[in-house]
Order: C-alpha cells, then structure tokens, then sequence
C-alpha cells in the first residue's frame, strides 16, 4: 500500500510545477518588432491569423486569377468539407495540449478546431466574393460543405446576360 503514495508524490508535484508554467504565459509580452523602415510588421502570421468572424485577402490574393482562386477554393473545401462529421478531438485532450504547451514547446495546433473552420469558412467567403466581382464562375459554398457532400467540389454555371 505504500507503494501508489510513493509515486503520487512525485506526480503532484510535476501536476504543480506545470501549472505554475501554465499560468504564467498570459502575463508574457511578446517582443516588439519593426520591419526595415521602422513599420510595423505584418498582422497576419502562422500564429496570427485573422479574426474568425472575417477574413480579408491580401494583396497577392486579390491579384490572383479566376483560375488559381477556384483551385484554391477547392483544395480548402475538401480539407474542411468534413468538419461536422469528423470526429472532434475531446476537450480533456485539448486541455491537456494547452497545459502542456507551455512546459514543452509545440504548436497549438488543434486546440481550437472551431476557431480554425471559421477562419478557414471566412476565407472560403472572401475568396468567392472576389470571383463573384471578376464575373468568374463560384461556388455554393452551403452546398459543398453540406455533411453528405462527397463529390468534387463544382463551381457554379454563370448566368448569360
């Protein structure tokens, strides 16, 4: 019986120190920079990505051409066209990467899968106003990423004026 307290000890006290870490990082400033010319740098990273209530498309974006847009769009359906269906990880996993993030470095990647889908919803919007203003085929975005879709994603015939 002496045995199980033994190791509880030292599990306590790793449960302690990672939650002594763990709460430490809100208080964290990241380090200011600036960009040559003394600007800012950019908002939009890996780390930073746009709000999730909206998306808004870069210069390089808004340069890009029906074809490349409706590839792009594609590729982003199918990545995401499963989200409602596919198993989610649970929250207890979630939490416990959140804890451990701090202690062991990694990305957060997967800890705020809801946040991810409408970021990546958002953009999918974005991207087919811009085709929808270049007069370029679109999709019907309800109905690629209805549950059932399983076809390839299919853009909508234009109407002949």
């Amino acid at each position: 019986m002496t045995r199980p307290l033994r190791t509880l000890g030292p599990v306590a006290f790793a449960a302690a120190l990672l939650g002594a870490c763990a709460s430490q990082t809100a208080s964290l400033a990241p380090p200011s920079m600036t960009v040559a010319g003394g600007a800012p740098p950019p908002t939009e990273t890996v780390s930073r990505l746009p709000s999730a209530g909206g998306y808004t498309l870069t210069s390089e974006e808004q340069g890009l051409d029906c074809r490349k847009l409706t590839g792009r769009m594609a590729v982003r359906i199918v990545q995401i066209r499963d989200f409602q269906t596919r198993t989610q990880t649970t929250s207890l996993s979630r939490g416990l990467q959140t804890v451990a993030k701090p202690a062991y470095g990694g990305s957060g990647e997967g800890t705020d899968p809801y946040g991810r889908y409408t970021r990546d919803r958002a953009q999918l919007e974005a991207y087919n106003q811009r085709l929808a203003e270049k007069n370029c085929a679109n999709f019907d975005l309800d109905a690629e990423l209805a549950p059932g879709a399983k076809d390839p994603p299919r853009t909508r015939k234009l109407k002949s004026s």
